[in-house]
């Protein structure tokens, strides 16, 4: 009996948001605004994390350069 009267209220309630056009008019809006900027929040992440993985790269790859001149120097004056 309890669970019918549930069910009743539940159809009441949404029948009753129905009703508002005013409700949907701002409540699709919204909801889209929300979807578009986790969107652009995910996209920027993503941005942000490539950046510095590019960086972590170029700075690997010149400083990984710079030690192994550093050694080529070191071995050149240990032969001499």
């Amino acid at each position: 009996m309890a669970e019918h009267l549930d069910t009743i209220a539940r159809t009441a309630c949404v029948s009753h948001l129905l009703r508002f056009p005013l409700l949907w008019k701002l409540l699709l809006p919204l909801l889209f605004l929300c979807v578009l900027l986790v969107a652009v929040l995910v996209l920027l992440v993503l941005a942000v994390r490539f950046w510095l993985q590019s960086n972590r790269t170029v700075r690997r790859a010149r400083d990984g350069r710079g030690e192994r001149v550093l050694w080529c120097a070191i071995r050149a004056l240990q032969n001499r």
